[in-house]
């Protein structure tokens, strides 16, 4: 996950994991998971998903994998009874076909090798088994960040790389997911949007959990400058967040991808 920064679970919390709590919660109305289901939540981070699944069914048996000890350390601290685990996406320590479900929630785009990602998810699942990923819409649905990159690609000379990196490969485009999971060997593959709201109380509250907390790829791109070049950051973020308003609260709505699908049981695991 280079150029994303996954070292502080609280100061993760403050910036995206007030949009993770939402998103899980959808993401789980929408699967409707039976009881008692033994299910990976790949990318744990700090255990949004599992938290909003434990909290649901305390029956079910979690295992989240995540490469961040510090956000494993909170989601263990919040979800007790789940079996957090550092590890490799790319090359999950689970046997083959284990799992009920495989879930990933805002993961996929910051892998570098998603499709391994996918077939390793895949990989874990019994035959018949769900696998679901929900990434954002980055280009089409997440205004909240965009007006982020879009100053820093004004001010920064690296700027315009960092936007093109999310924004012109993002997974969360339609079809993307669908064709990853197919391209896994998963069967009866859907798409949907999931759109939530958030709200911020003003400009700091949008902008000081990444300066300060240095998470997330907002985060390591502020963490990464000299000091000097983030007040004139800070000042065209500021006018795109205002918009040419009075400061105070703003209401942004993200919208997310999110593909749902089976492992087909009369299909080899793809080689790579």
């Amino acid at each position: 996950m280079s150029g994303y920064a996954a070292t502080n679970g609280a100061a993760y919390e403050r910036s995206m994991g007030r949009w993770s709590r939402k998103l899980a919660n959808v993401m789980l109305d929408t699967l409707a998971l039976p009881h008692g289901i033994v299910v990976l939540d790949a990318g744990c981070g700090t255990g949004a998903l599992a938290d909003a699944l434990a909290a649901r069914d305390p029956s079910a048996r979690i295992t989240g994998i995540d490469i961040s000890p510090a956000f494993l350390d909170v989601a263990r601290a919040r979800v007790p009874g789940g079996d957090f685990r550092e590890g490799d996406l790319c090359a999950l320590d689970l046997p083959d076909g284990v799992l009920d479900a495989a879930l990933s929630l805002l993961v996929l785009q910051f892998i570098p090798d998603r499709a391994k990602a996918v077939a390793e998810m895949r990989r874990v699942t019994k035959p018949g088994g769900l696998v679901a990923a929900a990434m954002w819409d980055f280009t089409g649905g997440f205004s909240f960040l965009r007006a982020f990159a879009d100053s820093v690609a004004i001010t920064e000379p690296e700027g315009e790389a960092f936007r093109a990196r999310y924004w012109a490969d993002q997974v969360g485009a339609p079809g993307r997911m669908a064709a990853l999971f197919a391209a896994a060997g998963i069967s009866q593959v859907t798409e949907r949007d999931i759109a939530i709201r958030q709200d911020f109380a003003d400009f700091e509250d949008w902008w000081d959990p990444w300066a300060t907390g240095g998470q997330g790829i907002a985060g390591a791109f502020i963490a990464a400058l000299p000091p000097e070049r983030i007040p004139p950051i800070k000042d065209i973020a500021r006018r795109a967040y205002l918009a040419g308003g009075a400061d105070g609260p703003r209401s942004f709505v993200a919208v997310a991808r999110l593909a749902v699908g089976r492992r087909a049981a009369d299909c080899a695991v793809p080689s790579n």
